[in-house]
């Protein structure tokens, strides 16, 4: 365990980061409440707008775990691997639609978010304030993608 970095002092998380990840995160509800509520027009397109967000963010979630592990001064390669293919994996259930039906590509997304958040939560060198921003959007993810599926189920 050498190669661990010890643990820090709890960080408070800015308001202003808040502010910027609610903004972010604002898509996920939006476009699921539009895709299972709204007009049949902007349904679909609610839709394609969820699924290219959810593989926008587990791109990005992949790539701050990269950064994180690539700071270590010996970074150890499986989570390099893992972190990479969370993107991988959140492209290539994007390209998956159209082959697969839309309920197994909200479950395949909704599957990816809960795997990367375990993965971030088993990470003995993420700073303090990691956890609670990744639960922010795993949450929001999910909830939002959970509402898609239930009406992806019904169509």
């Amino acid at each position: 365990m050498e190669d661990v970095r010890p643990a820090r002092r709890a960080e408070s998380i800015p308001a202003t980061l808040w502010a910027i990840a609610l903004l972010a995160l604002a898509p996920f509800p939006v476009t699921a409440l539009l895709y299972a509520y709204g007009p049949p027009d902007v349904s679909r397109p609610a839709l394609t707008t969820l699924l290219v967000c959810s593989t926008a963010v587990l791109s990005f979630l992949g790539g701050v775990r990269w950064g994180l592990e690539t700071r270590e001064p010996r970074p150890r390669w499986m989570r390099q691997a893992f972190s990479a293919l969370c993107a991988v994996a959140a492209w290539v259930i994007l390209l998956a639609r159209g082959a697969a039906p839309d309920s197994w590509i909200l479950g395949g997304f909704l599957a990816a978010f809960l795997l990367q958040w375990l993965f971030d939560h088993h990470a003995p060198d993420a700073p303090s304030r990691y956890p609670a921003l990744s639960t922010a959007v795993t949450v929001s993810a999910c909830i939002s993608l959970g509402l898609a599926l239930e009406t992806a189920m019904r169509v």
